[in-house]
């Protein structure tokens, strides 16, 4: 299995294969009004930069797909916005680690993301922690550690 995170200009070229897996979780989601969930608005932000598209692929065939936004508040944080495909307990966990690496690279001290009562348990399983409600769903944050500093 690979992930990637797929570049906007590139994005024309995957989009066909990778929309499908997130239709769900678009069409579940509070941040789309019932004209914009086919996904124009969710193109726009991908296309913008606003938002990043990962895909997980096994033998050639997307499994996954995977929206991500950095946020900044009081301090800045990798939303999972958007998670859509199958076989998530055999991606889930190598996906986290390059995505703990990237938003870390980034400045990021946490991954959160909300949905389903499902997710809290999928999550406690990968080192996330309840973080109350948002949006009327359950949210979930796993806490970055910061790289250790070789010393030589």
């Amino acid at each position: 299995m690979n992930t990637i995170v797929i570049p906007a200009k590139h994005l024309h070229v995957v989009w066909h294969e990778l929309a499908p897996l997130l239709e769900p979780a678009v069409r579940r989601s509070a941040d789309f009004s019932a004209v914009d969930r086919a996904g124009p608005d969710l193109v726009a932000h991908l296309l913008a930069g606003e938002a990043q598209l990962w895909a997980v692929y096994d033998d050639g065939q997307p499994i996954a797909a995977i929206v991500t936004r950095i946020q900044q508040t009081h301090e800045r944080r990798c939303l999972l916005w958007l998670i859509g495909g199958r076989r998530l307990r055999t991606w889930a966990g190598d996906f986290l680690v390059e995505l703990e690496t990237w938003a870390r690279s980034l400045g990021c001290v946490a991954l959160w993301g909300c949905g389903r009562p499902g997710w809290g348990r999928i999550v406690e399983e990968f080192g996330g922690t309840s973080i109350g409600q948002f949006n009327g769903e359950p949210a979930w944050e796993r806490r970055l550690e910061r790289a250790q500093r070789r010393v030589a």
